[in-house]
C-alpha cells in the first residue's frame, strides 16, 4: 500500500467517528476537535512522534513544514462545522470529506482505468466512488443526527428547516447535487488548493443556503 493510500485509509477511518455527532452535546464535540487539533499541531510532529508523522504524511509540503497540512485542515474544518453549523449539515460535510475523498483515492488508485492527465491523473472510477460514498454516507448521517436534541445551530443565520418540515425527496436531490459538486471540486483541485478546505466550505454553504427553503 503506497503512502497516499495509507493516508486516505486513515481519512476514511476518521469518518466512522461521525455517528458521535448524533449522540454527543455540541460542546463535547467542539472539545474533541480541539483535542484532535492540539494532537496534530503539537504531538504529530516529526520531532515528537516520527513514526506517526511518517504514517500520515504523504506530501512533500508535510515534510518541509513539519506539519500534517491535510489532516490539520481536515480537523479544523470539522471543528468549524460542529461549532457553527446545524449538526446535521456538519455530519454530512464530515462524511463527504471522509468517505467521498477517501474512497475516491482508494478506488481510483486500484481500479482507475479512465484517467485524465489535466486532473492530476485522477480517474472516472475515483470520481464515481466519491459521488456514491459521499451521497450514501451523508444522507444516512443527516437523518441520524436529527435525533440529537442539540442539532440546531447557535446562530439563526445558520439555521435550516426542522426535520418535520424538510421534504425528504428535496433533501436527497440537494444532497446529490452537493455531492456531485464536491466530487468535481475534488477532481479538479490541484496541490496548491487543498480539497480538505474547498469541499467543506462550499458544501457547508450550499447545504445551509439550499435547505433553508
Amino acid at each position: 500500500m503506497d503512502q497516499e493510500t495509507k493516508r486516505k485509509t486513515i481519512h476514511i477511518g476518521f469518518g466512522f467517528l461521525t455517528p458521535l455527532i448524533a449522540v454527543l452535546p455540541r460542546l463535547i464535540l467542539i472539545l474533541i476537535t480541539l483535542i484532535a487539533l492540539f494532537f496534530i499541531i503539537v504531538i504529530a510532529r516529526p520531532t515528537r512522534w516520527k513514526k506517526g508523522f511518517e504514517a500520515m504524511a504523504s506530501r512533500e509540503r508535510d515534510v518541509k513544514t513539519g506539519y500534517l497540512y491535510g489532516p490539520l485542515l481536515y480537523i479544523l474544518m470539522v471543528m468549524i462545522s460542529v461549532t457553527f453549523l446545524d449538526l446535521r449539515i456538519a455530519a454530512s460535510v464530515f462524511c463527504i470529506m471522509a468517505f467521498g475523498d477517501g474512497f475516491a483515492n482508494v478506488i481510483g488508485s486500484r481500479f482507475g482505468r479512465h484517467r485524465y492527465e489535466r486532473f492530476q491523473n485522477k480517474s472516472l472510477e475515483g470520481f464515481t466512488a466519491f459521488l456514491i460514498a459521499a451521497f450514501i454516507s451523508s444522507s444516512f448521517l443527516f437523518v441520524l443526527v436529527g435525533v440529537n436534541p442539540e442539532f440546531s445551530p447557535f446562530l439563526e443565520i445558520f439555521s435550516i428547516k426542522d426535520p418535520q418540515k424538510l421534504n425528504g425527496y428535496y433533501f436527497l436531490l440537494i444532497n446529490l447535487l452537493i455531492c456531485l459538486i464536491s466530487a468535481i471540486i475534488e477532481l479538479t483541485t490541484g496541490d496548491k488548493l487543498n480539497d480538505n478546505l474547498t469541499v467543506p466550505i462550499i458544501s457547508g454553504i450550499l447545504f445551509t443556503v439550499l435547505l433553508k427553503f
